[in-house]
């Protein structure tokens, strides 16, 4: 499983997805799209799974044959009362700055987008120090943006990064 990402101030998320699809499955047209009880987008009459973010500076998106979540977050300033909301106590020991809490933060949105809960999940139930280090990505957005965090969970695949610059 590849985990595709672009970085463009104008994301293009479904552009993205339409891209994977046709890289990983040969499929050109994409599937309607549903939402699940929590919102987790879902393809109506097709198994491929998906996921896909965006933020400010770039979008993600993942397409497989098994459950996946994606997350993509820029590294910026994050308030105390925040990290102590949202991290459990091993996360805690762990975050020196807010480039680590960005980094834990993207690992839980893309866990809780892989369950399909969203934000109804338990954020500080999530310990990110037990999850895999290889589905997670810090990349260069450019001179005058941002740095990135890209995170996929999936079960027992590791995603690869690849960088797509769309038309």
């Amino acid at each position: 499983m590849r985990l595709y990402y672009t970085i463009s101030e104008n994301a293009a998320a479904l552009k993205l997805l339409d891209y994977a699809l046709e890289q990983e499955f040969n499929i050109k047209k994409r599937p309607e799209i549903l939402r699940g009880e929590h919102g987790k987008p879902y393809f109506a009459d097709c198994d491929i799974k998906f996921n896909y973010s965006h933020c400010k500076y770039g979008v993600a998106c993942a397409v497989s044959d098994c459950e996946i979540g994606v997350d993509i977050q820029e590294i910026r300033k994050i308030k105390p009362s925040v990290i102590q909301r949202v991290c459990c106590d091993n996360e805690l020991e762990i975050i020196k700055n807010d480039e680590d809490f960005i980094r834990i933060w993207t690992l839980k949105e893309a866990y809780s987008k892989y369950t399909g809960k969203g934000f109804a999940e338990r954020f500080k139930s999530i310990d990110t120090t037990k999850f895999s280090p290889e589905c997670v990505f810090k990349v260069g957005a450019g001179v005058s943006l941002p740095s990135l965090y890209i995170a996929c969970y999936a079960t027992g695949v590791t995603p690869q990064l690849v960088q797509v610059e769309l038309p």
